[in-house]
């Protein structure tokens, strides 16, 4: 009975031993942390190479957060120091641990801020603010307009294209979907840019298992783009040749001889649709945590979120803050080189031909020019 009750007694003081260690050590993270604000603490050059942001955009980002988001200081941790924290770890595409380490938080409440954090970041108001494509004439014009003054193509309001986000493998149970033809686990991401690499549209939801095509007919825009078509709003996206020719998408011909109106066409769709290339580029390369060599360490649907909400971030850089020129890199090409659009063919006879017909006209239109 003596020995139980001593033992009690030392398991009381061990644990309180414990909790005063761990009280002890959450004292000195606080003091640190308000000791050490990277915003006053480093130069603006040390904190936009770190954090991928001017000092201004981040107190920009941090105010639209807390007036449109849920997110919030809590009694121990700023508001800031939580986006600190995400950004950190979306810049570096580090382990949560190393990050808990670099911001003096454990690695549990690093795993914490970054899912509050990147949640804000994907929440409905903020994200439509962020991500929009242009939903009224005058909004696709102004596409358009930019686009021929840049391209000398009529009619286009954006580049499409599908790029794979390499994630670790998923449950063996679903792992077939996300396994692509690179040999590795991934997301197949969609996306739309305009002529100022700013992101339009975003798909994440589908594994890197699915082929473009296959991703475009099932997305909204697709539906989307038809709807403008049918109230009779001339105007399409460019896409590759791993893409169905429509006549609300522009592809490539292919096999086109050289020195007549269908290379011209294709010179010139090629220098328009490097934009979205040149988007992934910056994306990937601002966002380390994106980047191949840098797989996400999570389930398929927490890797979809955290790419959407770097998907916010790069447009709020484009938005409010500047670009480095080292961000503007090119990938190599995801995509297959499009023979779909002859497996096709006898699904969307009328719609092929239509936009055969369209693009006829948009190759002489061009060569005349």
């Amino acid at each position: 009975m003596m020995a139980a009750r001593n033992f009690f007694a030392w398991k009381m003081l061990s644990m309180a031993a414990a909790q005063d260690e761990r009280n002890y050590m959450t004292s000195i993270r606080i003091k640190y942390r308000n000791s050490n604000n990277p915003v006053t603490n480093l130069t603006e050059t040390e904190f936009r190479r770190i954090y991928r942001f001017s000092k201004k955009t981040f107190k920009f980002l941090c105010e639209e957060l807390r007036q449109l988001t849920n997110l919030r200081s809590s009694q121990r941790v700023s508001l800031e120091v939580k986006v600190l924290t995400a950004l950190f770890f979306y810049a570096t595409g580090s382990y949560q641990r190393p990050v808990g380490i670099a911001k003096n938080v454990s690695q549990k409440m690093c795993s914490v801020y970054i899912e509050q954090v990147t949640e804000a970041l994907i929440y409905k108001d903020f994200l439509c603010k962020y991500i929009k494509f242009p939903d009224t004439s005058t909004a696709r014009q102004e596409v358009s307009r930019r686009f021929f003054y840049k391209h000398q193509i009529p009619g286009v309001i954006g580049c499409i294209d599908c790029s794979h986000f390499r994630i670790f493998g998923p449950p063996k149970r679903e792992e077939h979907q996300y396994y692509c033809r690179k040999h590795y686990h991934s997301i197949n991401v969609q996306m739309v840019c305009d002529d100022e690499y700013r992101i339009l549209n975003v798909n994440s939801k589908f594994g890197g298992a699915n082929h473009d095509s296959f991703i475009w007919d099932n997305s909204d825009l697709n539906q989307y783009m038809q709807l403008l078509h049918q109230n009779n709003e001339t105007m399409w996206l460019l896409g590759d040749s791993g893409y169905p020719q429509r006549p609300w998408l522009m592809t490539p011909i292919l096999n086109a001889a050289p020195n007549t109106p269908q290379s011209n066409y294709n010179q010139k769709h090629m220098r328009a649709r490097v934009v979205i290339e040149n988007t992934f580029g910056r994306l990937k390369n601002r966002w380390r945590c994106l980047n191949k060599d840098r797989a996400l360490h999570y389930k398929p649907v927490k890797c979809a979120r955290i790419i959407l909400a770097c998907c916010v971030l790069h447009n709020i850089g484009i938005n409010y803050d500047t670009v480095d020129d080292a961000d503007n890199i090119d990938l190599e090409n995801d995509d297959d080189q499009g023979h779909d659009e002859i497996m096709r063919e006898t699904s969307s006879t009328a719609d092929l031909i239509r936009g055969r017909v369209l693009r006829d006209q948009l190759v002489r239109r061009l060569y005349q020019q």
